[in-house]
């Protein structure tokens, strides 16, 4: 509890991506997905409509490990990320099975789920924030060169997508320590200041 005069600790947020393995393996081709990208943070109702398992190819451009994520349009998990995640808390994650296909050698991988990830916040804080000259866009897909986060920006999601640059994937620092010492190569945290796109 936080006595009089004294202030609450900031809530701290990291943009999570997977660019910590290098050479490493890149999507060539995704699945065409009903309804557009899975981007709007909104829980998705037409399961009927979509052939599951999603298939994805990998570029044979880009030999090397595989990821245990993707950033497409709808994100790959591996699942021992999912666990890690789902063992800090993160519970607004529908997952759908998704199959990786290797086109070279043949070679499938079943162990990744397609996400959507449900919730958006608007976390950024656009006073100090650096924006990209490239578009005057505030809202859903904002160029950031430098994205600040706002020290209250609400709290009540781990894990959520960006309401300003809807392709960021924020998490909150718990998840991110449970992600950590899981040991998952190549995960990627970008704080507050540090992250452009």
């Amino acid at each position: 509890m936080t006595g009089f005069g004294q202030r609450a600790p900031e809530t701290s947020y990291y943009v999570m991506g997977c660019e910590g393995l290098f050479p490493a393996t890149m999507i060539g081709n995704e699945p065409e997905l009903p309804r557009g990208p899975w981007m709007t943070g909104q829980l998705i109702t037409y399961t009927d409509e979509i052939r599951e398992p999603l298939v994805f190819e990998l570029d044979p451009g880009y030999p090397g490990p595989l990821r245990p994520m993707y950033k497409a349009d709808a994100p790959l998990m591996r699942e021992d990320l999912l666990k890690a995640l789902a063992e800090a808390g993160v519970d607004n994650l529908q997952p759908f099975p998704a199959l990786l296909r290797d086109p070279t050698s043949g070679e499938e991988h079943s162990n990744y789920k397609a996400v959507n990830v449900v919730g958006v916040i608007s976390a950024a804080d656009l006073q100090r924030s650096t924006m990209m000259g490239t578009t005057d866009s505030r809202l859903i897909d904002a160029d950031f060169d430098s994205l600040v986060f706002r020290s209250d920006a609400p709290g009540d999601l781990l894990l959520f997508r960006l309401a300003e640059a809807v392709n960021a994937i924020v998490v909150h620092e718990q998840v991110k320590r449970v992600i950590e010492e899981r040991g998952i190569p190549g995960m990627t945290f970008y704080a507050s200041g540090e992250w452009s796109g």
